[in-house]
Protein backbone atom coordinates (compact mmCIF):
# COMPACT_ATOMS: atom_id res chain seq x y z
CA UNK A 1 0.00 0.00 0.00
CA UNK A 2 3.08 2.09 0.92
CA UNK A 3 4.16 1.91 -2.55
CA UNK A 4 0.65 3.17 -4.46
CA UNK A 5 1.01 6.26 -5.68
CA UNK A 6 -2.26 9.01 -4.66
CA UNK A 7 -3.30 9.22 -8.37
CA UNK A 8 -2.96 5.87 -9.37
CA UNK A 9 -5.29 4.62 -6.34
CA UNK A 10 -8.09 7.38 -7.96
CA UNK A 11 -7.38 5.22 -10.88
CA UNK A 12 -8.09 2.40 -9.74
CA UNK A 13 -11.26 3.33 -7.68
CA UNK A 14 -12.71 5.39 -10.29
CA UNK A 15 -11.93 2.36 -12.79
CA UNK A 16 -13.75 0.03 -10.76
CA UNK A 17 -16.63 1.79 -8.93
CA UNK A 18 -17.78 4.33 -11.22
CA UNK A 19 -18.86 1.94 -13.63
CA UNK A 20 -20.62 -0.19 -11.71
CA UNK A 21 -22.82 2.83 -9.58
CA UNK A 22 -23.80 4.41 -13.20
CA UNK A 23 -25.05 0.95 -14.37
CA UNK A 24 -26.73 0.49 -11.56
CA UNK A 25 -28.15 4.04 -11.36
CA UNK A 26 -29.27 4.09 -15.05
CA UNK A 27 -30.38 0.55 -15.13
CA UNK A 28 -32.22 0.44 -12.16
CA UNK A 29 -34.32 3.65 -13.20
CA UNK A 30 -35.02 2.38 -16.17
CA UNK A 31 -36.25 -0.82 -14.49
CA UNK A 32 -38.29 1.29 -11.45
CA UNK A 33 -40.12 2.56 -14.96
CA UNK A 34 -40.84 -0.77 -16.04
CA UNK A 35 -42.00 -2.07 -13.27
CA UNK A 36 -38.47 -4.10 -11.82
CA UNK A 37 -35.87 -6.49 -12.66
CA UNK A 38 -32.57 -8.06 -12.13
CA UNK A 39 -29.04 -6.17 -12.40
CA UNK A 40 -25.91 -8.08 -11.80
CA UNK A 41 -22.54 -6.51 -10.73
CA UNK A 42 -19.56 -7.98 -11.36
CA UNK A 43 -17.00 -7.94 -7.96
CA UNK A 44 -13.91 -9.56 -7.15
CA UNK A 45 -12.61 -12.22 -4.83
CA UNK A 46 -10.58 -9.86 -4.08
CA UNK A 47 -13.40 -8.03 -1.93
CA UNK A 48 -13.56 -10.61 0.86
CA UNK A 49 -9.72 -11.27 1.37
CA UNK A 50 -7.19 -8.65 1.60
CA UNK A 51 -4.79 -8.42 -2.34
CA UNK A 52 -1.34 -6.75 -1.27
CA UNK A 53 0.39 -4.53 -2.88
CA UNK A 54 -3.56 -3.91 -4.89
CA UNK A 55 -5.22 -1.45 -2.35
CA UNK A 56 -6.79 0.23 -5.47
CA UNK A 57 -8.24 -2.37 -6.82
CA UNK A 58 -9.30 -4.48 -3.74
CA UNK A 59 -10.97 -0.83 -2.27
CA UNK A 60 -12.61 -0.69 -5.67
CA UNK A 61 -14.03 -3.88 -5.38
CA UNK A 62 -15.27 -4.21 -1.95
CA UNK A 63 -17.08 -1.11 -2.60
CA UNK A 64 -18.65 -2.75 -5.82
CA UNK A 65 -20.08 -5.46 -3.03
CA UNK A 66 -21.43 -2.42 -1.07
CA UNK A 67 -23.08 -0.92 -4.18
CA UNK A 68 -24.93 -4.23 -4.49
CA UNK A 69 -26.40 -4.06 -0.77
CA UNK A 70 -27.16 -0.47 -1.12
CA UNK A 71 -28.63 -0.78 -4.15
CA UNK A 72 -30.41 -3.88 -3.37
CA UNK A 73 -32.05 -2.06 -0.25
CA UNK A 74 -33.31 0.70 -2.22
CA UNK A 75 -35.07 -0.64 -4.93
CA UNK A 76 -35.90 -4.14 -3.49
CA UNK A 77 -39.83 -2.30 -2.90
CA UNK A 78 -39.90 -1.34 -6.76
CA UNK A 79 -39.48 -5.16 -8.09
CA UNK A 80 -35.40 -4.50 -8.52
CA UNK A 81 -32.75 -7.39 -7.47
CA UNK A 82 -29.60 -6.23 -7.34
CA UNK A 83 -26.85 -9.03 -7.01
CA UNK A 84 -23.19 -9.81 -7.37
CA UNK A 85 -20.51 -12.45 -8.30
CA UNK A 86 -17.53 -12.30 -7.31
CA UNK A 87 -15.17 -13.96 -9.61
CA UNK A 88 -11.58 -15.96 -8.30
CA UNK A 89 -8.66 -16.27 -11.05
CA UNK A 90 -10.38 -16.69 -14.35
CA UNK A 91 -9.23 -16.65 -17.76
CA UNK A 92 -10.06 -13.42 -19.77
CA UNK A 93 -8.03 -11.29 -21.80
CA UNK A 94 -7.34 -8.96 -18.67
CA UNK A 95 -5.58 -12.14 -16.60
CA UNK A 96 -3.72 -13.98 -19.64
CA UNK A 97 -0.45 -12.72 -17.84
CA UNK A 98 -1.01 -14.24 -14.77
CA UNK A 99 -3.01 -17.39 -16.06
CA UNK A 100 -0.45 -17.52 -18.55
CA UNK A 101 2.39 -17.84 -16.29
CA UNK A 102 3.24 -21.29 -14.87
CA UNK A 103 4.51 -20.25 -10.94
CA UNK A 104 1.94 -17.42 -10.68
CA UNK A 105 -0.92 -19.62 -11.76
CA UNK A 106 0.63 -22.29 -9.40
CA UNK A 107 0.66 -19.66 -6.62
CA UNK A 108 -3.23 -19.64 -6.78
CA UNK A 109 -4.07 -22.92 -7.67
CA UNK A 110 -2.56 -24.24 -4.19
CA UNK A 111 -4.58 -22.35 -2.60
CA UNK A 112 -7.88 -24.02 -3.80
CA UNK A 113 -9.39 -27.04 -3.39
CA UNK A 114 -10.82 -26.90 -7.09
CA UNK A 115 -7.42 -27.26 -8.71
CA UNK A 116 -8.25 -25.34 -12.15
CA UNK A 117 -8.98 -21.49 -13.56
CA UNK A 118 -12.25 -20.81 -13.81
CA UNK A 119 -13.32 -20.34 -17.36
CA UNK A 120 -15.96 -17.68 -18.47
CA UNK A 121 -18.45 -20.16 -18.51
CA UNK A 122 -18.38 -20.20 -14.52
CA UNK A 123 -18.85 -17.05 -14.03
CA UNK A 124 -21.71 -16.57 -16.92
CA UNK A 125 -23.95 -19.46 -15.07
CA UNK A 126 -23.59 -17.44 -11.50
CA UNK A 127 -25.09 -14.34 -13.66
CA UNK A 128 -27.50 -15.83 -15.74
CA UNK A 129 -28.82 -17.42 -12.06
CA UNK A 130 -29.05 -13.72 -10.73
CA UNK A 131 -30.55 -12.42 -13.84
CA UNK A 132 -33.27 -15.17 -13.93
CA UNK A 133 -36.54 -16.32 -12.46
CA UNK A 134 -34.72 -19.00 -9.88
CA UNK A 135 -33.17 -16.29 -8.14
CA UNK A 136 -36.67 -14.53 -7.72
CA UNK A 137 -36.62 -14.12 -3.83
CA UNK A 138 -32.73 -12.93 -3.74
CA UNK A 139 -30.95 -9.48 -3.40
CA UNK A 140 -28.41 -8.03 -1.96
CA UNK A 141 -26.43 -10.83 -1.90
CA UNK A 142 -22.64 -11.67 -4.09
CA UNK A 143 -22.13 -15.26 -4.61
CA UNK A 144 -17.93 -16.19 -4.72
CA UNK A 145 -17.01 -18.45 -8.11
CA UNK A 146 -13.60 -18.96 -7.07
CA UNK A 147 -12.93 -22.79 -6.61
CA UNK A 148 -12.91 -22.83 -2.59
CA UNK A 149 -10.13 -20.34 -3.54
CA UNK A 150 -11.20 -17.87 -0.49
CA UNK A 151 -11.22 -20.79 1.89
CA UNK A 152 -7.78 -20.31 1.99
CA UNK A 153 -5.77 -16.99 1.27
CA UNK A 154 -4.53 -14.82 -1.09
CA UNK A 155 -1.02 -16.09 -2.38
CA UNK A 156 2.28 -14.30 -1.50
CA UNK A 157 3.06 -12.34 -4.72
CA UNK A 158 5.47 -9.76 -2.87
CA UNK A 159 8.40 -10.88 -4.99
CA UNK A 160 6.48 -10.10 -8.08
CA UNK A 161 5.61 -6.55 -6.67
CA UNK A 162 9.34 -5.64 -6.03
CA UNK A 163 9.83 -6.57 -9.52
CA UNK A 164 6.73 -4.43 -10.63
CA UNK A 165 7.48 -1.20 -8.48
CA UNK A 166 11.46 -1.87 -8.84
CA UNK A 167 13.12 -2.94 -6.05
CA UNK A 168 14.84 0.04 -4.83
CA UNK A 169 11.15 1.84 -4.66
CA UNK A 170 9.38 -1.45 -3.50
CA UNK A 171 12.14 -1.48 -0.58
CA UNK A 172 12.02 1.77 0.34
CA UNK A 173 8.05 1.34 0.89
CA UNK A 174 8.28 -1.45 2.91
CA UNK A 175 10.42 0.88 5.03
CA UNK A 176 7.48 3.41 5.51
CA UNK A 177 9.64 5.61 2.55
CA UNK A 178 6.53 7.23 0.59
CA UNK A 179 7.12 7.21 -3.13
CA UNK A 180 7.16 10.86 -4.69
Amino acid sequence: MLGYGDDEFDDAIRANVRPQFLTIKYAGSAMVRSGGGSIVAISTTVAVFPMPFNAGYAAGKTAVDMLVRIAADELGGAGVRVNGVRPGLTATDTTVGLVGNDSLRERFLEQQPIKRVGQPEDIAHAVRYFAGPESSWVTGQCLTVDGGHTLRRFPDLGDLARRIFGADDFDAAMRGELPR
